[in-house]
Formats: C-alpha cells, sequence, structure tokens
C-alpha cells in the first residue's frame, strides 16, 4: 500500500491550527512548496524537511514517512513531559542587532510554542552581528516578554526615534546606554533632554537558533 505523506503533514498540521505559511516559514520551504508536499505533488521530500516537520510536530521522522502505525506516546518514556498546549507567538519582524536603521513592525507569522518552555509575548529575527558574544546571530528569532521597563543590564528591545535595536539597557544618572556584545561596536548613549524618543518595548526571555531548523 502506498504512503500518504502528504495527509499525514496535512492532518498534522490542521490539528495545531497552523497555516501551509506559518509552518513553511518554521521549516525553510515556500507555503507552495508545502502545498506540493501535501497535495502529494513532490513526493521525494528532503530528509531534513521531513527531520523539521517531525520537530514540530513531536512526531517521529518514521511517522511522517508513514512507517509507524501510531505517534510516539511521550508519556511512556522516562523523564519526558509531552507538550499538553501548544502557544502561537507572533513574529513581528526583524530587530536590529548592529547600528539602528529605519525599521517598520511586520507581522510575519507564528511560532508555536510551549508555554512551560518559552513564555513570551512576541518575537524577532535578528539582524546584524553586535551581540555575538552572547549567542545572537544573524537570523535568530529572539523571543520577548512585553514590558516597558527592565532591570540594569537586561537584554531588551528598545524603540529609540522610529527604529527597534537589541542591546543591553542601562540607566544611568541622566543617560541611557545600549551596550553591544560585539567589541567591534561603540554603546549607544542617549543623554536626557536631547530631545530622543526612547521606549522599552520587551525583554528578552529567549532565543531560536537558525541552525535549529
Amino acid at each position: 500500500m502506498k504512503i500518504n505523506k502528504g495527509n499525514i503533514i496535512k492532518n498534522l498540521r490542521t490539528e495545531r491550527n497552523l497555516t501551509q505559511e506559518e509552518v513553511g516559514k518554521i521549516i525553510g520551504a515556500s507555503k507552495q512548496t508545502l502545498h506540493k508536499y501535501e497535495n502529494g505533488i513532490i513526493t521525494n521530500i528532503p530528509q531534513n524537511k521531513i527531520e523539521a516537520l517531525a520537530n514540530l510536530f513531536d512526531v517521529s521522522p518514521s511517522y511522517i514517512m508513514g512507517w509507524e502505525k501510531d505517534k510516539t506516546d511521550l508519556s511512556n518514556i522516562p523523564g519526558v513531559i509531552p507538550v499538553k498546549k501548544i502557544i502561537k507567538i507572533p513574529i513581528l519582524g526583524h530587530i536590529q542587532c548592529g547600528k539602528p536603521v529605519m525599521s517598520v513592525e511586520n507581522y510575519e507569522g507564528y511560532f508555536p510554542a510551549d508555554p512551560e518552555i518559552i513564555n513570551s509575548d512576541f518575537c524577532l529575527y535578528a539582524d546584524g552581528d553586535s551581540m555575538i558574544d552572547v549567542g545572537i546571530n544573524e537570523g535568530d528569532l529572539v523571543f520577548f516578554k512585553q514590558t516597558p521597563q527592565v532591570e540594569n543590564g537586561t537584554i531588551a528591545a528598545v524603540f529609540v526615534n522610529d527604529t527597534t535595536t537589541l542591546k543591553r539597557f542601562y540607566k544611568k544618572e541622566n543617560q541611557i546606554i545600549l551596550q553591544p556584545e560585539n567589541k567591534s561596536y561603540s554603546p549607544i548613549i542617549i543623554r536626557e533632554g536631547d530631545g530622543q524618543d526612547v521606549r522599552v518595548l520587551g525583554e528578552m526571555v529567549g532565543m531560536y537558533c537558525k541552525g535549529s531548523k
């Protein structure tokens, strides 16, 4: 009997209330490609995409391929707590990790996550390399808890005059210091009374590396 991988992928996706576009972005494929997977137009799905789909849907690659009758029951594995609830964290575009440049909030879909692992209000793709010394690289997805205030030394998304940037935030006396984590960059210093609009958008609470896909 011919195994219909497309139906398996479609059923897993609809069970989690995700669109083809949302799943495609997570596994690094276009909406059109995922459509072809689900409808059997492309049957020779690359192994890395099978593994990415299996990781996303918490099943084994063998289940995606149709070689296993049932999904893996994680509750039977000692020390493993299965995900009971998935939340969808909005992806609101990109944030600069270098010098602040013009940026526009641009909704790009959702990232499905276990709230017990990452409790976040929104996330943004990292652009630039000013935070590489703390492991934040170009293309990584950075998660934030929305808040207007953070403690000194916290990595935060900060709005500065129609731009957004990701830096360590410090407020000392009459100035705000946005400190990069790359010795090639100098801190951004904003003095009180100079007329600049500075607002904390959120505190960083997690990260998903692009190499994890």
